[in-house]
C-alpha cells in the first residue's frame, strides 16, 4: 500500500498550503479549477512517488451524487476523525512557532512509540508532524522491521497507557473520550 495523496478542508486553502509547504519544504501550487474546486490548492512534495496535500475551501465537499463528485456547502468548522502524519524539515521548536505565528495550535506528543507535533489548522483540523529526524522511530515500529512484533508492542503500550490513563482521569472522561470503558 502507498498513500500519494491526501485533501483536507480548511478556511484558507492559499495560506494553508503555503505554511504546510515552509513546514515541510514542499511547493505550494494552486490546484486547476476545474476539476478541483475554486480555491483548491496542493502541497507537493516531489518525491519520487508524486506524494502531495490537496488543500480544499472548506465549503467543498466530496459527494457521489454531485456533478464532478463535488458540491458546495456552508462550512462546517467541527473536528473530524481524518488527520495526516507528514515529515518535515523543521525542528520541534519551529513548528510550533510557526504554528504559533499562523494562530494554529500546537502540541508535541510522545506516543510511546514515536514523536509528533499536533498542530491544529482552523481548530478543526489536525497535521501530525514528525520534526526533523524524528521518523526512524516509525519506520522501526511500523514498516518492515517491526511488522514482526508490532501486535505485542501495541498492546504493551495499551496496557500502559491504560493504568496511566485510569490514574489521571476519571472513568466517564475515558469512556466519552474513548468511546467505550477502559
Amino acid at each position: 500500500m502507498m498513500i500519494h495523496h491526501m485533501s483536507f478542508g480548511v478556511s484558507n486553502p492559499g495560506r494553508v498550503a503555503q505554511v504546510l509547504a515552509e513546514l515541510t519544504g514542499a511547493t505550494a501550487m494552486r490546484a486547476p479549477t476545474p476539476p478541483f474546486p475554486h480555491g483548491a490548492w496542493f502541497v507537493l512534495a516531489g518525491d519520487d512517488r508524486g506524494s502531495f496535500l490537496e488543500i480544499l475551501p472548506a465549503t467543498a465537499v466530496f459527494d457521489p451524487d454531485a456533478p464532478l463528485g463535488l458540491r458546495q456547502r456552508p462550512a462546517d468548522f467541527a473536528p473530524g476523525s481524518g488527520h495526516v502524519l507528514i515529515s518535515t524539515i523543521r525542528s520541534s521548536g519551529e513548528i510550533e512557532a510557526i504554528a504559533k505565528r499562523e494562530g494554529w495550535r500546537s502540541q508535541e506528543v510522545e506516543t510511546g512509540l514515536f514523536k509528533i507535533v499536533k498542530v491544529w489548522i482552523d481548530a478543526t483540523v489536525l497535521v501530525e508532524l514528525f520534526a526533523k529526524g524524528e521518523t526512524q522511530r516509525y519506520i522501526d515500529t511500523f514498516g518492515a522491521p517491526g511488522m514482526a512484533t508490532l501486535e505485542d508492542r501495541l498492546r504493551d503500550l495499551e496496557t500502559t497507557l491504560a493504568n496511566v490513563l485510569a490514574e489521571k482521569l476519571p472513568p466517564k472522561v475515558l469512556a466519552e473520550a474513548l468511546g467505550h470503558p477502559v
